[in-house]
């Protein structure tokens, strides 16, 4: 994972890239909890791709247990020796195999959206990630789409402010943006596409106001720690808030790439979804993950049935 405010120089990732090159191995590329293929099985995109179809109307949208992706168009490295890149599906197969929340990093230049991750291009424009979108939701009106905005990197070229580009950008489609800082009832945004707020002035979802774990630079050992502990804070259903668990993470200098890190922290978390609930009402909250298998998404997905809110 890069963060703009803590972005490692190139000197450093070079040095990164010949260690790892030379001391790691790749992580096991089978875990049923991740995955580094290019897509994911055919069975879960046909049992997914609508699969809040069977969802109560009435539900919130904060209530529900929705799978999520980090940096969701990080498919690209750059320069960065496996720290850039989160994902291997296109975000179009992801949002297919049942993932509903979706992380954008818009870089602000010559008054359009670019996606990056830190510094490193994306090879894809904001324009281009609300056409998929859009086409999904078109083919899947049952579903709706949860998008993060966050500003990325730096802005350069601009005559105009990240939330007036934000604007125009969307201005044309009122019916596809639900952009407002109210939870909502799943039966207002089904075909929409529900914005969270991570500048504080584009109007949606307050994310300061979202209870998240993303200490995303922990030791595995305590990151698996935080992840349980987030889980059984979510599980009250009584708590109104909207939860947030990101699973993903690196740790740069121990040459954990997002890769690495995933291959480790989703194989912990699906166990920890599998472990029996008893009488005890089951909701996870929103969980972020790079590089997210069909098992895992699966398994999240299914909590909202099996759980007594639905009930």
């Amino acid at each position: 994972m890069l963060k703009t405010k803590a972005a490692i120089s190139a000197i450093s990732l070079t040095a990164f890239g010949v260690s790892v090159a030379i001391g790691f191995a790749p992580p096991d590329e089978h875990l049923v909890a991740t995955s580094f293929d290019a897509k994911p099985r055919d069975s879960t995109t046909q049992k997914y791709s609508r699969w809040m179809s069977r969802l109560p109307d009435s539900v919130m949208i904060s209530q529900l247990s929705l799978p999520g992706t980090h940096n969701s168009c990080a498919l690209h490295d750059g320069f960065s020796f496996g720290f850039a890149k989160c994902q291997s599906w296109q975000l179009s197969t992801q949002l297919k195999s049942g993932i509903r929340f979706i992380d954008i990093r818009c870089r602000h230049l010559s008054d359009r959206f670019l996606i990056y991750h830190g510094v490193i291009a994306q090879r894809i424009t904001f324009q281009e990630v609300r056409d998929i979108c859009h086409d999904f939701l078109r083919e899947h009106p049952s579903e709706c789409i949860v998008m993060s905005i966050k500003e990325e990197s730096t802005a350069d070229g601009t005559t105009r402010s990240f939330a007036d580009t934000f604007a125009d950008a969307t201005k044309n489609d009122e019916k596809l943006w639900h952009i407002s800082p109210e939870d909502s009832e799943l039966r207002q945004v089904r075909n929409r596409i529900v914005i969270v707020d991570r500048t504080g002035t584009l109007g949606g979802l307050n994310w300061g106001e979202m209870l998240r774990q993303d200490e995303y630079m922990a030791p595995l050992a305590l990151k698996q720690k935080l992840i349980r502990l987030h889980f059984d804070k979510a599980s009250d259903v009584e708590n109104v808030r909207w939860f947030v668990n990101f699973c993903s993470g690196t740790v740069p200098g121990r040459l954990l790439t997002p890769k690495m890190y995933a291959a480790q922290s989703n194989e912990f978390t699906l166990d920890l979804i599998k472990q029996p609930s008893g009488n005890r009402p089951v909701r996870l909250g929103t969980v972020v993950m790079d590089f997210p298998g069909e098992d895992l998404i699966e398994q999240i997905i299914e909590t909202n049935f099996a759980s007594k809110m639905q009930n």
